[in-house]
């Protein structure tokens, strides 16, 4: 029932509901708290036995994992041409990384409990204080809906948000890759860079959801 009551649990439901699916029945693989001081959960798995409804069978191999959707906001400074344009990253550790440095190269983001489009709003202008120390308003943020980021892995979806940011914003911004900053309370610690969107993509720096983000924000 914990897992139930999850925001995550009854958008992934309501989607499959939505398709024609039915859950037949599922098994609870593992859940995961944020913290020990709180009761709700925050990741969980599900192994599900579902009716697909458009291919009638039944389908019972598989587990779903999910957790609250996040906010992620592009910060980015148009440059002579696409590739020039300079975009905000923070640079964290993470334990999943199998990348060459054990970080993960991402846009600032982070999940609240409040997963109302309103807040997911006002989540990301948090975010990007906590993360890259940047206070922006927020009616400066362009949203682009959001999308899940790994559909195959996780029901989760992300939030996408973007702003541009001035010269002397930028300026700025690059002088603080010395300073670590993050939620101290959950051990996030991150670690502003700005690299250029040909710099990021020649250097294979972040992954292929950041990439399809930036692509979705510089495109237009």
């Amino acid at each position: 029932m914990e897992v139930w009551r999850t925001s995550s649990f009854q958008c992934w439901y309501a989607a499959q509901r939505a398709a024609g699916n039915v859950l037949l029945g599922a098994r609870l693989v593992w859940a995961s708290r944020l913290a020990e001081e709180q009761s709700a959960v925050f990741f969980w798995a599900l192994h599900v036995r579902m009716y697909v409804a458009a291919e009638d069978r039944a389908k019972d191999n598989e587990i779903v994992i999910s957790r609250p959707d996040v906010s992620v906001v592009a910060l980015y400074r148009p440059g002579v041409s696409l590739d020039e344009t300079a975009v905000v990253l923070v640079r964290e550790f993470r334990s999943s990384a199998s990348t060459p440095d054990g970080f993960v190269h991402e846009l600032p983001g982070g999940s609240s409990p409040d997963q109302a489009v309103g807040a997911m709003h006002l989540q990301a202008v948090d975010e990007v204080a906590e993360e890259v120390g940047l206070r922006i308003d927020a009616a400066r943020f362009r949203v682009h809906g959001s999308r899940q980021v790994a559909a195959t892995v996780s029901a989760h979806r992300a939030h996408l948000f973007s702003a541009e940011i001035s010269d002397g914003e930028l300026t700025w911004l690059r002088k603080q890759g010395d300073r670590p900053r993050g939620a101290g309370r959950d051990s996030e610690r991150t670690w502003v860079e700005v690299a250029t969107y040909g710099e990021i993509r020649a250097a294979r720096l972040v992954d292929w959801a950041t990439l399809g983000m930036l692509a979705e924000v510089l495109g237009r």
